[in-house]
């Protein structure tokens, strides 16, 4: 059985329905994540270079707190910066993904037999997320680390996103006696 051209299966239908998904994750959902990835990859380096080790654990919190708040105010930029792509936008970048022009696209509306559409891969617009390329810093700071200290234990990575950690610990301890 033939799908009509105006069927939402048709390929034309599908190919710009993925392509506007795929840019949509692009401009939106991804810029929205990266910073509150970037500040856990941030916190584990810190965790596995000690350097929480030494601080009070109301000055763990408040850089924890900031981070988070820093993070937020990333996302709710990324969120009213937003533009949803137009249709010339979509349909030139299916054309681009299929090596086509602009035009054909658009005429193929008309063909009874649509020949199959690939949608391309993502684009990960990160750089427009971290402008001060923090994701670096962070890469560099953990393989330094590792290559200076050697493998370190998952609890003094885990000890930068648990500020209380000690405290709770003892509590517990504490209460079981």
């Amino acid at each position: 059985m033939q799908q009509s051209n105006k069927s939402p299966l048709a390929p034309l239908n599908r190919g710009l329905f993925f392509t506007k998904a795929t840019m949509v994750w692009e401009r939106l959902l991804l810029p929205f994540l990266f910073p509150f990835v970037l500040l856990a990859l941030l916190i584990a380096v810190a965790g596995q270079w000690g350097l929480f080790g030494g601080l009070p654990k109301a000055a763990h919190i408040a850089v924890l707190v900031v981070g988070l708040i820093l993070c937020i105010i990333a996302a709710v930029r990324t969120i009213l910066r937003f533009r949803m792509p137009s249709f010339t936008e979509i349909n030139t970048r299916l054309a681009l993904d299929n090596d086509l022009r602009p035009e054909r696209l658009l005429a193929m509306r008309h063909e009874k037999n649509q020949p199959p559409l690939k949608v391309g891969k993502a684009k990960a617009g990160i750089a427009a997320s971290d402008p001060f390329a923090l994701r670096y810093v962070a890469l560099a700071a953990a393989i330094l680390g590792f290559l200076i200290q050697g493998p370190v234990s998952v609890e003094r990575v885990a000890s930068g996103f648990m500020p209380l950690d000690g405290t709770v610990q003892s509590f517990a301890a504490v209460s079981l006696k």
